[in-house]
């Protein structure tokens, strides 16, 4: 459905994707993920015509979208498009986002388009929520009547430019289960997302942008477990861990705590996760941090992709003796990181110091 040829895109300050070819097949569900800035929202505003590329064709249905003769609207009414900022119009209540352009753009009855957007409300759980203004949503609840609004002008394709990014980590699971429906029913959808577990699970097959082009790409569950090329692995470790470093005058133990609960959930986190966290910060990080005897710590969560064993690495590069022994932590302080860990042990650093892994 979509095939892109030699696309280089140069807003003036050098290329941001160079000579790219990508093709979707109708009914594909695309994952493109990269590192920011490379250019995976930039492909898609190019897809849409929303940007004008520097050279290259896209073609959508056999047609070329960048000839001066394409019909240009047609196409568009083809795709659709969900933004990570939702955009729905503050001053409309959910209906009217809802019938706004069916109506005034695609010339529906305006009943008929009431009765089918009541009908998209339903099939993404918004029932009851039409005259609801935007200020009174959940950013998961905007994001979904935003997908509902796509699907009332009938796409063929829908673009998702990371859905989810803006919303609370409570919420990203309800958007990603409504668009894992469409992609079952087999909406055609290039997603572009951080989130790795997601992407695995709904994608037919991922691309990796990297070096201002397509650097590696393969079906979900190979491109994961079995990654070609050495960027690719890198990336893949990087996009699973989650590095703070930590000084006593700046230690804030429920903003550490929200961060690592936030980025745990990328992946698979459950309440005894929860726990561990909060034991661990409370009863590890902050007495040893707080002791006077280091300056800083650092923390690395390493999250596992395909399981709920995940890692906590503490580093406590200036200290001298063992952090899970006085004066840093007593009987109970060790008791507590026991019975919650499902094992923790310290060593000496390779470059000095002490650190701490909590298997969680």
């Amino acid at each position: 459905m979509i095939r892109i040829n030699d696309l280089t895109m140069d807003y003036g300050t050098g290329p941001i994707l160079e000579h790219v070819n990508l093709h979707v097949a109708r009914g594909e569900a695309v994952s493109v993920i990269g590192g920011s800035g490379c250019g995976k929202s930039t492909l898609l505003r190019c897809i849409n015509r929303l940007v004008v590329p520097t050279a290259g064709e896209i073609l959508i249905d056999g047609e070329n979208i960048l000839d001066k003769k394409a019909d240009l609207d047609g196409i568009r009414r083809k795709m659709g498009m969900v933004y990570q900022h939702f955009n729905l119009f503050s001053h409309l209540n959910v209906m009217e986002n809802m019938i706004l352009a069916p109506v005034k753009v695609a010339g529906a009855d305006p009943d008929q388009a009431r009765e089918e957007a009541k009908s998209l409300l339903a099939k993404v759980g918004m029932s009851g929520k039409e005259d609801r203004m935007p200020s009174d949503l959940s950013g998961g609840q905007k994001q979904r009547v935003a997908i509902a609004r796509t699907l009332a002008m009938h796409p063929e394709l829908i673009l998702f430019d990371e859905p989810t990014s803006a919303l609370d980590p409570t919420m990203v699971d309800e958007v990603e289960s409504v668009i894992q429906d469409l992609v079952r029913e087999g909406m055609t959808s290039v997603i572009v997302t951080h989130e790795m577990r997601f992407a695995r699970n709904v994608s037919d097959r991922i691309v990796f942008l990297a070096e201002k082009g397509v650097y590696e790409q393969g079906p979900a569950d190979d491109f994961f477990d079995n990654p070609k090329k050495s960027l690719t692995r890198r990336f893949l470790y990087r996009s699973r861990m989650l590095e703070q470093e930590l000084r006593p005058e700046e230690l804030d133990l429920y903003s550490l705590v929200s961060d690592l609960r936030a980025f745990l959930s990328r992946f698979e986190r459950t309440s005894a996760h929860d726990r561990i966290i909060a034991v661990v910060c409370d009863e590890l990080i902050a007495p040893v941090v707080k002791s006077g005897q280091t300056s800083r710590a650092v923390l690395r969560l390493i999250c596992s992709a395909t399981s709920g064993s995940h890692t906590l690495m503490i580093s406590f590069p200036e200290l001298d003796r063992d952090p899970l022994e006085e004066p840093f932590l007593d009987d109970l302080n060790r008791t507590l990181l026991e019975h919650y860990a499902s094992f923790v042990f310290s060593r000496k650093g390779s470059e000095g110091g002490w650190e701490v892994c909590v298997q969680m």
